[in-house]
C-alpha cells in the first residue's frame, strides 16, 4: 500500500487488542536508548581524558613523550584510540544522528578501542618470553576485560547487538598475540595453551557482560511497562509504529480501560525548536479532538507530557477492526454495509467541518469498525492528528504545518487532486477521501493502482476513475455509484459540498435489504468463530 510507505505520522491509529501486533520484544526501551545515546560521547570523552592523563602527561613530564614516536607499536594504538574517540564525539554532537545509530556506532567503537588497548599492551611485549611463561598467572587479564564490562553496562544496547560487539572485543587478545607470533615478536603457543590463556578468559568476560546487558534491558522493560502517564498505568503493549507506541492502560482510580499512544521525544528530533513546535501542535490537536462530540469520533480522555519528554494521548480502547484490515481479510463489502459505514463516517466529519476543521487523512486505516455494548458495526474515526482549521488563521499559524517536523500531509491513495497540486485542503478534500474509502470498500481495491508513488499522484491529479461497478462482481446501486463518483470529481467546486449532503443522498437509495443490527451481529459472530477456529 502506498499510504504505508508515504505517511509518517505523530500517532499510529488507536488499536484494540484483537487487531494490533505485539511490540517486538528485542527492542531497547526508549528511555534506555536515549540514555545510551547520551552516554556514548561521554565514554569517548572519558577515553580521551584517560589517554591524556595516562599517556601524554606522564611522558611529557619526564621529557620522553617524543621518544614514543620512534616505534610504531608505541604510538599507533593510542593515536588510533584518540582519533576514533574524537570522530565519535563529532558524529554524535555535530551531525546529530539518531539515538539508535549513535548506540550502534558506539558498539563498533567498543571493538575498535578493545583492539587499540590490546595492541598497546601486547605488541612487542613477548619477544623475549619463553613459551612456558605465557600463562594466566603471569599475563593475567588485559585491560580489555574491564573495558568490555564497563562499556556494556554503561551504554545499554539491544542484547544481541551487545553480544556481537562483546564477541568482537573478546577476539582482540588472541588476534594481536597471533599477529605477534607471525612477525616473530612472540613465542608460538600450542592450541590448548593459546585457548586457555588468550581466548577462554575473554569469552567468559563476554558472557558475563552479556548477562549484565540482558539484566539492564529487562529492568528497562519493567520500568517502561510500570511507568504511569498521568493517572494511567501502562499494562500491555498493543503495537508500535515508526514514531510511537500504543499501550493498553488502566486508570489508577477507575475501572475503565484505555489506549495510550506515546510519541517518544527522540523520535521528534534532537533540536529543541523542532520539539517545541511538535509540542505546540500536539497540544492543539489534543484540544481539537477533545472538543469533538460526535459519537463516531474517537474519544480522548486525557493528554500530557511525561517527565522524559514523551507525549501521550489517552483515548478510548476500541474493540474491533479498521477498514483497511477488514477489506484485506474479508474482501469487498455489500453495498448496504458500505452505506451504513459511510453514513457514520460522515457524521464524524460533518461535525468537524462545521467547526472549521479538516481531517486531512481520511483513509480505511483511520476508520475503525467496532463492537460497542450491544451495537455492531459502530464506526469510529481516528487520528485527527493532522487536523487543521481551513479558515480564520493568522499568517503565522497558516504557515505552521507538519512538514516542519519532517512529515508529509496525507496519504497518496486517498489524497484529493487539489492537495496533490499544492492547494491547501478544505472540507471537500475530506469528502474526496470519503469517496476513495467507499470505492475501496465496494471493490476491494483503491481508486488508482499505480506502480510508483509519482504515477499515483499524477493519477489522483488528472485521471478519471473507473466506475466501481466495472471493478467488482457484485451489484452496486446506481445511486451509490453516482455518489462515489461525485465525491471523486477532480475540481472541488464540482464535488459534493458537505458530509450532510452525502448522508441525505444515501438516505434516498432504495436497497433490497438493509444492513440491520441482526446481520451485523451475525457477521461479527462468524468472524469471531473463524478467528478462534
Amino acid at each position: 500500500m502506498h499510504d504505508d510507505r508515504f505517511l509518517t505520522k505523530v500517532f499510529d491509529s488507536a488499536r484494540g487488542p484483537e487487531t494490533v501486533g505485539k511490540t517486538a520484544g528485542s527492542a531497547v526501551p526508549s528511555v534506555l536508548l536515549r540514555q545510551g545515546a547520551r552516554r556514548v560521547p561521554l565514554v569517548a570523552a572519558t577515553a580521551i581524558i584517560l589517554q591524556v592523563v595516562g599517556w601524554v602527561i606522564p611522558l611529557s613530564l619526564v621529557g620522553a613523550f617524543l621518544d614514543e614516536f620512534t616505534r610504531p607499536g608505541d604510538w599507533i594504538p593510542p593515536i588510533v584510540a584518540l582519533a576514533v574517540s574524537v570522530g565519535l564525539i563529532v558524529a554524535t554532537r555535530v551531525l546529530q544522528i539518531s539515538a539508535l545509530t549513535t548506540v550502534k556506532l558506539g558498539l563498533l567503537y567498543q571493538v575498535v578501542i578493545s583492539y587499540a588497548v590490546v595492541f598497546g599492551q601486547y605488541w612487542d611485549t613477548f619477544a623475549a618470553f619463553p613459551t612456558d611463561l605465557v600463562h594466566g598467572d603471569i599475563l593475567g587479564l588485559s585491560a580489555v576485560a574491564p573495558w568490555m564490562v564497563f562499556y556494556t553496562v554503561l551504554v545499554p544496547a539491544r542484547p544481541r547487538h551487545a553480544l556481537i560487539a562483546l564477541l568482537g572485543s573478546s577476539t582482540a587478545p588472541g588476534a594481536v598475540f597471533y599477529l605477534s607470533t607471525m612477525v616473530g615478536e612472540a613465542p608460538i603457543l600450542g592450541p590448548q595453551q593459546f585457548f586457555l590463556v588468550l581466548v577462554f578468559p575473554y569469552l567468559m568476560t563476554a558472557v558475563a557482560a552479556y548477562i549484565a546487558a540482558h539484566i539492564v534491558y529487562r529492568l528497562g522493560q519493567a520500568v517502561k511497562a510500570a511507568r504511569e502517564m498521568g493517572s494511567y498505568r501502562l499494562e500491555e503493549s498493543l503495537g508500535k509504529g515508526g514514531m510511537g507506541e500504543v499501550w493498553r492502560a488502566s486508570h489508577r482510580m477507575l475501572a475503565r480501560p484505555a489506549a495510550v499512544k506515546l510519541v517518544r521525544a527522540d523520535a521528534l528530533g534532537l533540536d529543541p525548536d523542532t520539539y517545541a513546535t511538535a509540542l505546540t501542535r500536539f497540544e492543539r490537536e489534543a484540544q481539537v479532538t477533545a472538543a469533538l462530540q460526535s459519537p463516531h469520533t474517537v474519544e480522548l480522555y486525557d493528554y500530557g507530557v511525561s517527565d522524559d519528554g514523551t507525549l501521550y494521548y489517552v483515548m478510548e480502547l476500541l474493540d474491533g477492526i479498521d477498514l483497511n484490515q477488514l477489506v484485506a481479510e474479508h474482501g469487498a463489502l455489500p453495498a448496504e454495509r458500505v452505506i451504513h459505514i459511510v453514513r457514520q463516517v460522515c457524521a464524524s466529519l460533518g461535525e468537524a467541518h462545521k467547526r472549521g476543521l479538516v481531517h486531512r487523512d481520511v483513509k480505511p486505516a483511520n476508520i475503525y469498525l467496532c463492537k460497542r455494548a450491544f451495537e455492531y458495526d459502530f464506526v469510529k474515526v481516528l487520528d485527527f492528528g493532522l487536523v487543521r482549521k481551513h479558515s480564520g488563521l493568522d499568517p503565522e499559524e497558516r504557515a505552521d504545518n507538519l512538514s516542519k517536523i519532517g512529515m508529509v500531509i496525507g496519504t497518496p491513495a486517498y489524497m484529493a487532486p487539489e492537495v496533490v497540486k499544492g492547494v491547501p485542503a478544505d472540507s471537500r478534500s475530506d469528502l474526496y477521501a470519503v469517496g476513495c474509502v467507499a470505492y475501496r470498500l465496494l471493490t476491494g481495491v483503491d481508486v488508482f493502482d499505480a506502480p510508483t508513488l509519482p504515477a499515483l499522484l499524477v493519477a489522483q491529479a488528472s485521471e478519471q476513475p473507473v466506475p466501481p461497478s466495472q471493478r467488482c462482481g457484485a451489484e452496486i446501486p446506481p445511486g451509490l455509484e453516482t455518489i462515489v463518483l461525485d465525491c471523486l470529481t477532480k475540481h472541488p467546486e464540482d464535488r459534493i459540498q458537505s458530509a450532510q449532503e452525502i448522508v441525505a443522498r444515501l438516505d434516498l437509495i432504495e436497497l433490497r435489504e438493509s444492513w440491520s443490527q441482526e446481520r451485523a451481529e451475525n457477521w461479527w459472530s462468524g468472524a469471531a468463530a473463524n478467528r478462534s477456529g
